[in-house]
């Protein structure tokens, strides 16, 4: 009997935690931006012989875009600082700015060759 009891307590606070969603990140606040890595390959539509672009956020400022190019291994094109207001996001570099909106898990950028579609990875 002491037996079912205690798998009567058990077995809902199993399946409880079994069927947790997923936690929803909000990537409009920098600090959640810090350490994750984005890509697109919508760049390929521009660029034949690039596989893809990405973009690594290495802290709550700084981003660093990194290309590869079909054959070769992943190459450091620039780093950069960024900033975040609401849902949009500014990317600065010495020449460029590179500006955009971020949806969850995706981000929409206006580069001067184009606009991409980065999803998180």
């Amino acid at each position: 009997m002491h037996k079912k009891i205690v798998l009567l307590i058990i077995l809902p606070l199993l399946l409880a935690t079994a069927c947790s969603k997923d936690e929803i990140v909000d990537f409009t606040i920098p600090e959640h931006l810090a350490g994750t890595k984005w890509k697109s390959t919508t760049v390929a539509d521009i660029d034949k012989s690039t596989e893809y672009v990405a973009l690594s956020f290495t802290s709550s400022t700084t981003v660093e875009a990194w290309s590869k190019y079909i054959g070769e291994s992943e190459q450091l094109m620039w780093t950069a600082s960024f900033a975040i207001s609401n849902d949009s996001i500014t990317i600065q570099n010495e020449d460029t700015e590179i500006t955009g909106i971020i949806d969850g898990k995706t981000m929409k950028l206006n580069f001067i060759v184009g606009k991409y579609l980065f999803s998180k990875q």
